[in-house]
């Protein structure tokens, strides 16, 4: 049993090898420090409306790097691009997060770390490029397994908060992250290779400027939005990564302030309870539903995110039995619906422009989104169950996109 469940993840080869197993020095860290980190500002003097700004000026300086990453990505190659620009968006912004003392630390760590789209193209484009077409949904499938390995060591945070206080075990752990993540980009770009479309790629753009090729967007542009599965695609990622804002900023907060639970034992539940049921997914369960087309898995999971929020909001505080119900439910919902979200976007547009599209959709998805760090902590203020009340409403938008992908086709089902 364990022989074939793992029998996918060690015949994987080249770069989509290199891309997973390199994955948890980047996903450990950054997991163990993400569940405190609006605690983490809240406790260094920043208001929910401080932290909306910093999310707004991290979402336009993101809505920027998209544009730069295609061609950037393109000219100077995927393996580079990765390098370099990674270590400029998690690397340093890790640094002066360790070291913030107030608003305006975290305002310059935003400008750093939202230059993350331009490494992330690159690093997706190493990953899909050179795999097989009904491969990607199980290649997504390993990169989110191996982000999940920190549920093992996630309680140690926990407890080292709980005995040292929470802003100094942050800044420890902020450090060791920014020496694992470095470590990620160089040892994946010594055993990476370029692509075949990046070579090619390369080729095309040597001797034009990055200007240049950005005056030449007007085309993918105009691709975007006259090819309907491609645009299809651009609103449900700006509508999921609303939500995503929600989610990954403000829970924290709500469970901890406005529920009652204590601060030590979040990873417990963020991490620890729904890592674990997400790796349990992905390992045990993510095969069988591989094999229903991927709208209908989709809009499974965007059902149980609806539950989900709705036990959520109805939870009174002091009880932690609906918050473990909760966790477990948004658990299998990402499972279902964030790997093929994934595969949707790669298999949605055209491989060759892989590189300009995405980072186009990317742009398009920040612009959209970037008023909405400051309208969510707004309405945070007033009453955090606010934004997770909107969350509902963006569930059903997702669902009415996904079912229109179902008119356009029956998804075949991947191929094991």
């Amino acid at each position: 049993m364990i022989k074939k469940i793992f029998s996918p993840l060690f015949a994987l080869e080249g770069n989509p090898r290199y891309a997973v197993f390199t994955e948890p020095l980047w996903g450990i860290p950054h997991t163990l420090y993400a569940p405190f980190f609006a605690i983490y500002m809240g406790s260094l003097g920043l208001l929910d409306a401080d932290i909306g700004v910093i999310i707004s000026i991290g979402l336009v300086v993101q809505m920027i790097a998209s544009v730069l990453s295609g061609v950037i990505t393109d000219k100077y190659g995927r393996r580079k691009t990765n390098l370099i620009w990674d270590h400029l968006a998690w690397t340093v912004p890790c640094l002066i997060w360790a070291f913030a003392q107030d608003f305006r630390w975290f305002v310059v760590a935003a400008i750093f770390n939202g230059l993350w789209p331009i490494g992330a193209n690159a690093w997706e484009c190493l990953l899909v490029e050179d795999a097989e077409p009904n491969k990607i949904v199980q290649l997504f499938n390993w990169v989110y397994i191996a982000g999940l390995l920190a549920v093992f060591i996630a309680p140690l945070s926990g407890y080292l908060i709980g005995v040292f206080g929470l802003v100094d075990v942050m800044r420890v752990l902020l450090i060791f992250a920014a020496i694992s993540m470095s470590a990620k980009f160089i040892v994946h770009y010594i055993f990476a290779t370029e692509t075949t479309h990046g070579k090619k790629r390369m080729e095309e753009t040597r001797g034009v400027s990055i200007w240049r090729l950005v005056s030449q967007y007007g085309g993918v542009i105009r691709q975007i939005f006259t090819t309907p599965a491609t645009l299809r695609v651009a609103v449900l990622i700006i509508v999921l990564h609303i939500q995503q804002i929600v989610a990954n900023t403000f829970f924290p907060l709500y469970i901890t302030q406005d529920l009652g639970l204590p601060e030590q034992h979040l990873p417990w539940l963020n991490v620890v309870l729904r890592g674990a049921i997400m790796l349990t997914f992905f390992l045990v369960f993510q095969r069988v539903f591989d094999k229903f087309p991927i709208y209908l898995v989709m809009l499974g999971g965007l059902g149980l995110y609806i539950g989900g929020y709705i036990l959520l909001l109805s939870t009174p505080a002091g009880v932690l039995f609906p918050l473990i119900i909760f966790t477990a439910i948004d658990a299998c919902a990402v499972a279902l619906f964030l790997p093929r979200r994934d595969s949707l976007v790669i298999n949605n547009v055209d491989p060759a422009e892989r590189a300009r599209i995405r980072a186009m959709l990317m742009a398009i998805m920040l612009g959209v989104a970037s008023p909405f760090g400051f309208v969510v902590g707004r309405l945070s203020e007033i009453d955090r169950r606010i934004p997770f009340a909107a969350c509902i409403g963006l569930f059903l938008i997702m669902g009415v996109i996904v079912m229109m992908e179902k008119k356009k086709k029956e998804v075949q089902p991947c191929d094991q």
